[in-house]
């Protein structure tokens, strides 16, 4: 045995972990909601409440600027952005990859039930003032944020 362990971990590793942790988390979740027959969808808005208070600098801010913000949270749990567009008003984003299906298995959650966590962006957008909506295509998610503008 080795007296001098390695004792650091490379940005790559922490990445790879993390993401991995907080996908796990959010499925078991799901799977946990799923089995107490309590609503994971609800659970997320839940959660999207908490959490928008902490969106509070990007109030104002365009919408692609959210955008990126929600791609950023998506991408690390591991999902793969493959394209955001945007301006002050309007932004696009399609996220692919998350969850991956090895870990809906491992953690037996469908691709269905997996989708509620696309919720929890609900309250924070409505919070800062933005619409959002979301719809799965195949293996990718298209999220949809559109600036409310006053009548």
């Amino acid at each position: 045995m080795s007296d001098a362990m390695n004792t650091e971990f490379s940005s790559e590793e922490l990445l790879s972990q993390a993401q991995g942790n907080a996908t796990a988390l959010a499925l078991a979740a799901i799977a946990y909601l799923k089995d107490q027959n309590l609503s994971a969808e609800e659970f997320f808005k839940f959660v999207g409440e908490r959490f928008a208070p902490g969106w509070e600098e990007l109030r104002g801010r365009s919408t692609e600027d959210v955008a990126r913000t929600v791609a950023l949270n998506m991408v690390s749990v591991g999902g793969s952005l493959r394209s955001l567009s945007g301006d002050e008003n309007h932004a696009e984003v399609l996220i692919v990859g998350w969850p991956a299906s090895e870990t809906l298995s491992e953690l037996e959650v469908t691709q269905s039930e997996s989708d509620a966590l696309w919720h929890i962006f609900e309250p924070i957008t409505e919070y800062l003032g933005i619409r959002y909506a979301w719809q799965r295509q195949d293996e990718a998610v298209k999220i949809t944020l559109e600036r409310e503008t006053p009548e």
